[in-house]
């Protein structure tokens, strides 16, 4: 098959990873790949795989690069005999949409969160089929934009587990590199720095937990958060506000969560609001505990005390408490690492998302 993929840049984050990591296993299994994005840090890792990329500008939300963009993504349809249009973020959704009107090209969508209600994001249930990558989206876009259940096929993300199998083996270096000593607790997240994600919360959290972690004479805990975003300077100010400063590391956005990972004993989810919860999979994977909100889909998945423990939405006081939980229980927090661990290998193997996204793909060409 000739399958080209659509999305805003190739940079960190949940869905940049997820099209990383479709796009070279679709390759692998024997199709033509092509990615269209506006470029970003994982495009040369992406090439040397064999997959096709064209770097254009799919980001902007705006008329004057959208209509050129149609057109260019018209060439590359024609050019490189491409079969079936997959885009997974609105504008991206939008140019891919009017550049399949009056040819003979199925387009679909991915949903990979719940998105709000207004126009621009009505794009993502216009797919001939929509993917959605979990219960709770599916629900959300049905009520949201009428969108009929039997163009709705639920494919959750895949984690390519080999990839975070040898995580621990960079914990040294990573360490080493932020400056973190060995006997530190760190705590750690990673995601997008946006309202979304609540990290508020996880430092409201922190400060509690300090507190309650001063009178045991824990040595140092260091939270480490992962990502970029808009609300990073609100974030940062307040640590200051919270006194926590000494405690927090802000990384950036990292080109290789697996070995950021190895740097943390904990991994926690502060999200309000969520797709599935990728990141989660990945730290499974990796094989940290994990504390996550009881946010998205993947919440409804697991069971608390078993693969993870979950706490209320915009609830600090319940993070710090579940957090505090993994600190002094070690057996509980080993418990956590194998039950997770072994519930991404076994529901969210890449073979498995691959597998059915070709099936989707194929039942749409032979149609």
């Amino acid at each position: 098959m000739r399958i080209l993929l659509t999305l805003p840049a190739l940079n960190s984050g949940g869905v940049e990873s997820h099209i990383f990591d479709l796009s070279r296993a679709l390759k692998k299994a024997g199709h033509h790949v092509v990615v269209v994005s506006a470029g970003g840090e994982k495009v040369a890792k992406l090439q040397e795989a064999g997959v096709v990329h064209y770097q254009r500008e799919v980001k902007r939300k705006s008329l004057l690069t959208a209509i050129p963009a149609i057109w260019k993504l018209k060439e590359i349809i024609r050019e490189e005999g491409i079969q079936v249009v997959h885009a997974h973020s609105r504008v991206p959704a939008w140019i891919s949409y009017f550049a399949t009107k009056k040819i003979d090209v199925p387009f679909i969508t991915t949903a990979h969160s719940q998105y709000s209600i207004h126009l621009g994001s009505s794009i993502m249930a216009k797919g001939e089929k929509v993917i959605v990558v979990s219960d709770g989206v599916a629900q959300h876009l049905q009520e949201g934009f009428d969108l009929s259940s039997e163009r709705i096929v639920q494919i959750s993300p895949g984690i390519d587990i080999k990839m975070f199998k040898k995580a621990d083996s960079y914990r040294a270096e990573i360490r080493n590199e932020l400056d973190i000593s060995e006997d530190e607790l760190v705590i750690g997240n990673v995601a997008r720095l946006t309202e979304v994600k609540g990290h508020q919360y996880l430092l409201k959290a922190l400060a509690i937990l300090l507190d309650k972690l001063e009178a045991e004479l824990v040595s140092k805990v260091c939270l480490l958060i992962v990502g970029d975003g808009s609300k990073r300077e609100e974030l940062e100010e307040l640590v200051r506000e919270l006194g926590v400063e000494e405690n927090v590391i802000f990384t950036g956005a990292s080109e290789d969560v697996s070995k950021v990972l190895s740097a943390m004993d904990l991994f926690v989810l502060s999200s309000i609001s969520e797709g599935l919860g990728l990141s989660v999979l990945e730290a499974m994977a990796a094989h940290k505990p994990v504390v996550m909100t009881k946010s998205g889909g993947l919440a409804e998945e697991i069971t608390d005390g078993k693969e993870a423990l979950l706490a209320e939405i915009k609830d600090e006081t319940d993070l710090a408490e579940k957090i505090y939980q993994l600190y002094q229980q070690k057996k509980l927090r080993k418990k956590i690492a194998d039950e997770g661990n072994r519930f991404v290998t076994r529901e969210f193997s890449i073979n498995r998302m691959v597998n059915q996204t070709c099936d989707l793909y194929q039942s749409l060409i032979n149609k």
